[in-house]
């Protein structure tokens, strides 16, 4: 239980903001698609990509071009325009997954006692490491899954995000992050968002 509670107060400090900025993109391009089953194959692939190295795999999308191009082609994935069904919506959860493998490669946790030793027992047992990162990294997304769930079940929320201008926003603000990981900005961008949180 305690893990869970360092966690959910973990998605409150700057070393998670790469998920959740990341997860806030996934659920912004989604239009008018539900936001819920992005969010849990973004979710996913996270877990996934952040565990890997304990069973000896290189993420590759850790690296700067590898990186660029998977956040590239996931994000233009998400917010691909078609219907709900079929090929479209396949493309758009590939594109959560191809986010979700970006941000769990790329993210340095909050280390605290509790994940600490997760971490620690990963390096000998990968299975029970798995287990404990996936529930980590739950709790440490409450807030996105929180917002996942406004945007699909409340009426005025989901018509915001469904508008030109939020789509606008969320588009503007992916070209951004994929520039910022592209020129080898990404890193300094999350430091400097630490310092403002701290004010």
């Amino acid at each position: 239980m305690s893990l869970l509670y360092e966690a959910f107060r973990a998605g409150f400090q700057p070393c998670s903001y790469s998920l959740l900025i990341l997860a806030l993109l996934v659920m912004g391009l989604r239009g008018k698609s539900p936001r819920l089953p992005a969010l849990g194959i973004y979710y996913a692939a996270a877990v996934v990509f952040a565990w890997i190295p304990f069973i000896d795999v290189n993420p590759v999308v850790d690296g700067r071009w590898a990186g660029t191009a998977a956040l590239i082609g996931g994000l233009v994935l998400i917010g691909r325009k078609g219907s709900a069904h079929g090929l479209w919506a396949a493309g758009s959860l590939t594109g959560a997954a191809m986010a979700g493998a970006f941000a769990g490669a790329t993210w340095v946790p909050c280390v605290g006692p509790e994940l600490g030793a997760v971490l620690t027992a990963a390096l000998t047992d990968p299975g029970p490491g798995l287990v404990g990162l996936a529930l980590y990294l739950l709790a440490v997304m409450w807030m996105a899954w929180a917002a996942a769930a406004a945007a699909d079940c409340v009426s005025p929320v989901r018509r915001i995000l469904e508008g030109r201008t939020a789509m606008t926003v969320f588009r503007v603000l992916g070209g951004l992050i994929a520039t910022t990981v592209a020129f080898d900005l990404y890193p300094p961008l999350l430091s400097r968002l630490a310092r403002l949180s701290s004010l």
